[in-house]
């Protein structure tokens, strides 16, 4: 899962009661469908290994949201249909979600999710959010091809009730897949360039995080490298590196 680091702080999505699943509380908020991990179980086939990491992370998973053109009241699109919102709270002795817990049940289900994961500190609850850049496999369309995972941080669970800006309405788009692309771009690390393609934007971070291991690679041997010359010639290089970094990060 890639971490962001994003230019301006996230701020979680509010989404509208009309995407809301599940019977209403005494209050006429559905609170979602919760989903056995026996389910998932028999969905994905995880193997043992995995098994145990729903075991040992999950403390339950809940279907909440369901975006669509009905739901929300945009263009359909068959690219996009539906958007998942699965909420997924951890045990108490957890505070990271493996990668292969997401797979699986991206494996699953066919169908775009954007995860919330809530910690178990009740004392400052938080949440992250997580999204992967996952395609139609065009081969098996019953099939889906996860690519990679995008995070936001850490994030003080919103009060609806404390009056502050906690939360954000979801963008305002023309259509589904307008709205998978906004909820993604909320994630990555890096902002998009004007009119840039989010596959275009995706290949430059991509190209980041390659130039910055090689990066980081460079200066962890110049700080061992006894030579002075050498240290001169890898100087050179991780400006060279440094420039090409830059230029990728340009807006």
């Amino acid at each position: 899962m890639v971490d962001s680091e994003q230019v301006q702080p996230f701020i979680p999505f509010q989404f509208p009661e009309t995407a809301a699943l599940g019977v209403p509380d005494q209050y006429g908020k559905k609170q979602g469908q919760k989903i056995p991990k026996e389910t998932i179980y028999q969905q994905a086939s995880p193997t043992h290994a995995v098994r145990q990491l729903f075991v040992s992370q999950v403390e339950h998973i809940t279907w909440r949201y369901k975006l669509s053109a009905d739901t929300l009241n945009v263009a359909a699109n068959g690219d996009v249909p539906e958007i998942q919102v699965f909420d997924i709270q951890l045990k108490a002795d957890c505070d990271a979600l493996d990668r292969q817990v997401l797979e699986t049940l991206d494996k699953a289900i066919p169908s775009n999710i954007f995860y919330r994961i809530f910690n178990a500190n009740e004392r400052r609850p938080q949440l992250r959010c997580v999204m992967a850049y996952k395609r139609a496999n065009k081969r098996d369309t019953d099939m889906m091809v996860v690519q990679d995972y995008f995070s936001s941080e850490w994030t003080t669970v919103p009060v609806e009730e404390s009056g502050t800006e906690a939360t954000q309405k979801l963008p305002v788009v023309l259509n589904m897949v307008s709205l998978y692309t906004e909820l993604l771009r909320s994630l990555l690390p890096v902002p998009a360039r004007p009119r840039e393609k989010i596959d275009e934007q995706l290949n430059r971070i991509s190209e980041l995080s390659v130039l910055n291991g090689k990066l980081t690679q460079l200066q962890g041997k110049q700080r061992k490298e006894k030579q002075f010359n050498r240290k001169v010639e890898m100087n050179s290089q991780i400006n060279q590196l440094k420039q090409q970094i830059r230029s990728l990060q340009d807006i």
